[in-house]
């Protein structure tokens, strides 16, 4: 399984998502929408003599929301991303994370940002946060 998809998986049990909203990756639709997009950064965070090594996979959780005048639709949605750092905390906390499939083993999802807006229309508005998931990679990994 590819971190990613591993990801969007353990993201989609999120009981904070809006039903019926597609979880899509690297890619935002026009109306009210999720998506999981991949950020670039070093993925070895350290190597090991026995070839394991520490990771990351830093990646960006965004949405399409409404926007606009009404200050408690832009409450609401800034709501949203404090109540999803506060779930991503608490599954981190009773170490629930995502499947990462044989040879590696999740610790941790850091939150690098706080929900913000990256971009601003009229009516709609992309709100994201900013994660990195650290995982151990077996060197039996590449082996399989």
């Amino acid at each position: 399984m590819t971190l990613i998809q591993a990801v969007r998986n353990y993201l989609m049990a999120c009981p904070l998502l809006k039903d019926g909203v597609i979880l899509s990756v690297d890619q935002l639709g026009a109306e009210i929408s999720y998506t999981i997009d991949t950020v670039p950064c070093n993925p070895i965070i350290k190597k090991y003599t026995d070839g394991g090594s520490r990771r990351q996979f830093q990646f960006v959780f965004a949405s399409r929301e409404k926007y606009g005048g009404q200050v408690l639709e832009n409450i609401e949605n800034s709501g949203f991303y404090e109540q999803f750092s506060d779930w991503l905390e608490q599954q981190s906390w009773n170490r629930i994370f995502p499947d990462l499939g044989n040879y590696r083993t999740p610790y941790g999802i850091e939150i690098l940002s706080r929900g913000y807006i990256n971009d601003a229309e009229d009516d709609t508005a992309r709100y994201q946060i900013q994660l990195n998931l650290i995982y151990y990679q077996d060197r039996r990994y590449f082996n399989g």
